[in-house]
């Protein structure tokens, strides 16, 4: 396998071990440029995604033990050579797998809002993507929410309404043009964020 791709069924592997407790350190390591710590034939088969296992047996006309044993030899080396970007990845779907159905509806709806305003704004495709981005008035603003969604907003930000335009006007641009890395707003990445987010509030601070 190239360095520089993943096999789907390994990714879901990868990411698993960057994810769990007993592993988020370890793959650290591997990614770092010292020692790769050493994985557990015990680690692999816990973070195995169901059927895994089984499956690369079968290909392999080998026993899953015998997988298991491969993959913890060969895993801290293999992510050692693996691209950072590809890193990355790994650590963000690892994020978004933990995301709870509360962030997960609060991204979907965000989303969905986004998409809807875009479309009553013009200038809106110059937000996604690569390129500058067109300006917002604060009157496309109010045009495009209405005044009873500026004061809900005003209401849950203890903001007057002057200001919560002005901020809207200020900030969509640069809000889409974030969440559209690939020239559409990306739901995933919006997870991630949110993920992110999670992660910093709840991380324990050290004295």
């Amino acid at each position: 396998m190239n360095e520089n791709t993943v096999d789907p069924v390994l990714g879901q592997l990868l990411t698993a071990l960057a994810a769990a407790p007993a592993t988020a350190g370890k793959f650290d390591s591997w990614v770092g440029g010292g020692p790769n710590e050493p994985l557990t034939v015990d680690e692999v088969i816990a973070a195995a995604p169901a059927g895994m296992l089984s499956t690369l047996a079968e290909l392999a006309e080998v026993g899953e033990a015998e997988v298991a044993v491969s993959l913890a030899e060969e895993i801290p080396a293999l992510v050692d050579a693996i691209p950072a970007e590809t890193i990355e990845a790994f650590r963000a779907a690892a994020l978004i797998a933990h995301i709870t159905p509360e962030e997960e509806a609060a991204a979907e709806q965000i989303v969905a809002e986004v998409r809807a305003l875009a479309e009553a704004l013009p200038q809106s495709g110059s937000w996604l993507g690569s390129g500058p981005n067109e300006p917002l008035t604060e009157e496309q603003v109010v045009a495009a929410l209405g005044e009873e969604k500026i004061a809900e907003a005003a209401a849950a930000r203890g903001l007057e309404r002057a200001g919560v335009v002005a901020e809207l006007a200020r900030t969509l641009p640069v809000f889409m043009d974030v969440l559209s890395p690939l020239g559409w707003v990306d739901v995933d990445l919006l997870r991630f964020v949110l993920a992110q987010d999670a992660v910093n509030v709840t991380a324990p601070t050290s004295a």
